[in-house]
């Protein structure tokens, strides 16, 4: 019975911390998520009326990917290994600001140019995956299993990255007691690590079950 308790009280005291780490980064977090998902409409949107140039970029990039993954393999610590170099460049850009802001707004606009150029020009599917033509629909479908977990990641650590920058901020104000500049970057850690936690699993679901869920959907549709 005190085994179950002490359990039930670590347990609430992790909960706790976690509500309690979003309600000091809310402002923050929601800051981020804008600017991701402000990103994912600019890209649509340029993919739509600009599908040339966006064309030639979506190509550079499925190049670089596709080469990444014929040297070390479609497997979860490439996929994982390949995400954390973004997710940590987003963080440690917040001690600039810009960079943090910069990382955010490429990943949303990448996820909004393959989603509005597939909408028109469904053979980029060919090029850009191993499951054939994509039409928005299976792009979605194909995506949305580990993206839940990996724009999260993303958007989390824009809000550390941010945190950073105003820790920053307040330094070069010395308006602030030390222990307010621990718990900043307490917080600003504690993110980052919540975010890695994520693209952990989003690396898994993506490397394990993306393709056979997207195919499954597909086979009783």
């Amino acid at each position: 019975m005190s085994i179950e308790t002490d359990e039930n009280k670590h347990q609430n005291s992790y909960l706790n911390y976690l509500s309690g780490l979003y309600h000091r980064n809310k402002k923050l977090l929601m800051v981020s998520l804008s600017i991701y998902f402000l990103s994912v409409i600019a890209g649509v949107l340029l993919a739509l009326f600009a599908s040339g140039p966006v064309n030639n970029y979506l190509t550079s990039l499925v190049k670089v990917d596709r080469q990444i993954l014929s040297e070390k393999g479609f497997n979860t610590l490439t996929i994982f290994s390949h995400n954390l170099y973004s997710l940590f460049l987003t963080f440690v850009g917040g001690i600039t600001g810009v960079i943090t802001v910069l990382f955010i707004i490429i990943n949303g606009f990448v996820y909004g140019a393959f989603l509005g150029y597939v909408s028109t020009n469904p053979i980029i599917g060919g090029q850009a995956s191993s499951v054939g033509s994509l039409t928005p629909l299976k792009f979605i479908v194909y995506t949305v299993p580990h993206g839940i977990f990996e724009i999260s990641g993303f958007i989390i650590a824009g809000a550390a990255g941010l945190r950073l920058t105003t820790v920053i901020i307040d330094i070069l104000r010395k308006d602030e007691e030390k222990s307010y500049y621990y718990n900043q970057i307490k917080d600003a850690l504690a993110l980052f690590a919540v975010a890695v936690a994520l693209i952990v699993i989003a690396a898994i679901i993506e490397t394990k079950f993306t393709i056979p869920i997207g195919n499954f959907i597909f086979q009783h549709l």
